[in-house]
């Protein structure tokens, strides 16, 4: 990137400096909006059609509709990309319901905020976490519920990831996870988690965001004859693994070295956890799953 960053707001690529949207936005007084977060490796963009399947279930979910087509958003999130000059990017698509017409706001009458912000590449953790693995914490709060806001929303409201991510940070860990309602491990602010027993792979199957990357380990470890399991998963059986590792958008596979003050047992990056993450990058850097930026 040679120049001040573009972002695409509302039908137009303006300088990061001057995309600016109104303090009376929706997004920003009440978290009204959803989102989705896609990566470009080496020019190629990763699943871009599965995260706009997503993104689009969640527009439907929080009944918000755009201008935009599903197409244009897929060209402008490319075209956003190339403006920036980016190769490895993160790149984040967002809609709010914009400014209410009214005093008294009705929800079902509004003019959306369209964004699409493009930046170098983004890991979640730094290259020596990477190869040694994170500490992990599990949070007191628990995850939403489908009764209260169901975790498939990918929505703005973020205060409770940031609590838990503050709680375990001042508490020396590097990421965090929380538990369901009923006690069952859920997922992190930005990751889906993993854990190996005895060869086979488990994750939780139910109240997670069903992420990209998730699906993706998921469908490596069958082609890979690596038995993988979506179910219960209690804390109990992170303590006690052979491995664990979180996965995200944001760099694939984490190797897990602790979980809340129980350091695992085997080596870290655990030999499983080495294997899908190897074949995930297999697949980034051949493009497979890829839109290209540069055609």
């Amino acid at each position: 990137m040679t120049h001040e960053p573009l972002v695409y707001i509302n039908g137009e690529y303006k300088p990061l400096s001057q995309a600016n949207i109104s303090v009376l936005d929706q997004g920003f007084l009440l978290g009204d909006g959803v989102f989705d977060v896609v990566s470009a490796w080496r020019g190629t963009i990763f699943k871009l059609d599965e995260h706009l399947d997503r993104f689009f279930q969640s527009l439907q979910a929080a009944r918000l509709t755009t201008a935009l087509t599903r197409d244009e958003w897929r060209q402008a999130i490319i075209e956003t990309v190339r403006r920036n000059e980016l190769h490895d990017a993160t790149i984040r698509f967002i809609v709010t319901r914009g400014v209410a017409k009214q005093v008294v706001a009705d929800p079902r009458d509004y003019d959306p905020t369209i964004i699409i912000w493009a930046a170098p590449y983004i890991f979640l953790a730094d290259e020596e976490k990477r190869n040694n693995g994170i500490r992990l914490f599990i949070s007191h709060l628990r995850s939403f519920t489908p009764d209260t806001l169901d975790p498939r929303y990918k929505c703005l409201d973020r205060l409770h990831f940031q609590l838990a991510k503050i709680e375990a940070l001042e508490a020396g860990y590097d990421d965090v996870i929380w538990l369901s309602a009923d006690g069952y491990v859920s997922e992190g602010p930005a990751s889906n988690v993993f854990m190996v027993r005895q060869g086979t792979l488990y994750t939780p199957g139910r109240q997670v965001l069903r992420g990209i990357t998730r699906q993706t380990f998921l469908d490596l470890a069958q082609e890979a004859g690596i038995p993988a399991v979506e179910g219960d998963v209690t804390a109990f059986d992170l303590y006690s693994a052979d491995e664990v590792f979180t996965c995200s958008t944001a760099g694939g596979a984490l190797a897990v070295r602790e979980v809340a003050g129980r350091p695992l047992q085997g080596a870290v990056p655990g030999p499983l956890t080495q294997r899908l993450n190897r074949l995930y990058w297999q697949l980034r850097e051949a493009g497979t799953h890829g839109t290209p930026v540069y055609a």
